[in-house]
């Protein structure tokens, strides 16, 4: 494909982006498969386009002067970007129509500078999420994975990446994280295969190690979703003792059974609903939230989300924290995690819990992430951000049953 066929296939992706309908992953290979005459280069070119563009989607609405449509917003990043418009918007076949009159106009009309990225946050979320973050979570997150130490170490694994060639270096915080420093084809090497690795943000494996799970403890883990967490836990272990996995949606752990025998977790045990549960030393609760601590993987979900929703999802996490409580052994452990930064889903939530439930007390976990990461906290929760760690947005409280 030319370079003005791919920016027009761009523009029909965006604008079915832009209804934000569903997750943008979701719509760009469902455009795929029905226009499968795009081969695998173009592909990636239009893709990088596409995301390119939609990261800037705050910014671009704040400078269009009317509702965005993929055409404008891909007008304006070329022009940000030096390049010719009226080259690649040539009117030929399959190429973007000539600038109309007003466009040129328009583009004449850009400030200089691009707006700042703390534009990247709808209206109503904006005072609940700190600028320094919404600017973090503008560009795009690292490729992180997770060293899995029931197989192997993180010195092994560093070693065979780089006799692949494989640019890597270690997580800054979590002791068994690995950055990838370039995009690889994970499913093609052998080292994910064999189940020596598994992809989780270093957020994500901080805020699993919090956990301290132990080798012979009774673990559920009550929205497991796709189960990076539970395979965390399973390392944690050494596959010793039992994990299950249960998810309100069963159909996300789907792949879980696969992947918990690649990883060698054996001790891992998935069930299909809440029934016949009984007591457990640990109870992992990564509740459903507004993922605000995700846009730099999720780059559409901010646009995507809704007041109404966000106080749904609140009332849910209130529930699932008082059902579950009943399943706690005494002495044992509710370990409450978030992917938000908002504090109406994290520091207010455990507040909350701790007012309901006079019979759990807050653990100190700053004590323990400072053991496991050498990372300072000021307070008894943990609250990671993009900007400050260089990881997802992540919150984590423990409660330890009393009686």
């Amino acid at each position: 494909m030319k370079d003005s066929a791919r920016i027009q296939t761009a523009i029909e992706i965006l604008d079915l982006l832009f209804e934000f309908r569903q997750p943008a992953d979701n719509a760009i290979n469902a455009y795929f498969r029905t226009h499968r005459y795009i081969g695998g280069t173009d592909r990636r070119v239009i893709s990088d386009l596409v995301w390119r563009t939609l990261r800037c989607y705050g910014r671009l609405s704040f400078l269009s002067a009317e509702k965005l449509t993929g055409r404008a917003a891909v007008m304006m990043i070329l022009s940000y970007e030096k390049q010719d418009i009226e080259t690649l918007f040539d009117g030929q076949k399959y190429a973007p129509a000539q600038p109309e009159v007003k466009e040129k106009a328009f583009l004449k009309t850009l400030p200089p500078v691009f707006p700042s990225a703390e534009l990247e946050c709808p209206d109503w979320l904006r005072n609940k999420i700190s600028p320094r973050d919404i600017v973090a979570m503008s560009n795009e997150a690292p490729f992180d994975l997770r060293v899995n130490t029931l197989k192997t170490d993180r010195e092994q694994v560093l070693e065979l990446l780089t006799h692949s060639g494989i640019k890597a270096e270690k997580t800054p915080f979590a002791p068994n994280g690995i950055r990838i420093k370039e995009r690889v084809n994970l499913s093609s090497m052998p080292l994910y295969r064999d189940g020596l690795i598994e992809v989780q943000d270093e957020g994500s494996q901080i805020v699993s190690l919090l956990t301290q799970a132990k080798a012979g403890q009774t673990v559920i883990d009550w929205c497991a979703g796709a189960g990076g967490k539970t395979l965390a836990l399973s390392a944690m272990m050494q596959a010793k003792g039992t994990i299950y996995a249960v998810d309100n949606d069963p159909k996300r752990m789907r792949d879980l059974p696969q992947r918990a025998c690649r990883a060698g977790a054996n001790n891992v045990i998935v069930l299909n609903d809440y029934n016949h549960l009984k007591t457990y030393d640990l109870v992992l609760i990564d509740a459903p939230c507004t993922g605000t601590g995700t846009w730099r993987r999720s780059v559409d979900a901010k646009w995507r989300m809704t007041p109404e929703q966000s106080r749904s999802i609140i009332r849910t996490q209130k529930e699932i924290l008082d059902k579950a409580a009943r399943y706690v052994k005494k002495g044992g452990q509710l370990f409450y995690i978030t992917c938000s930064l908002d504090s109406a889903e994290n520091e207010e939530q455990a507040r909350g819990f701790l007012e309901r439930h006079q019979e759990f007390q807050l653990q100190d976990l700053s004590v323990v992430l400072e053991r496991l990461t050498g990372r300072k906290e000021t307070t008894k929760t943990v609250r990671l951000s993009p900007s400050v760690d260089q990881t997802d947005g992540f919150f984590a409280a423990s409660f330890i049953k009393l009686r």
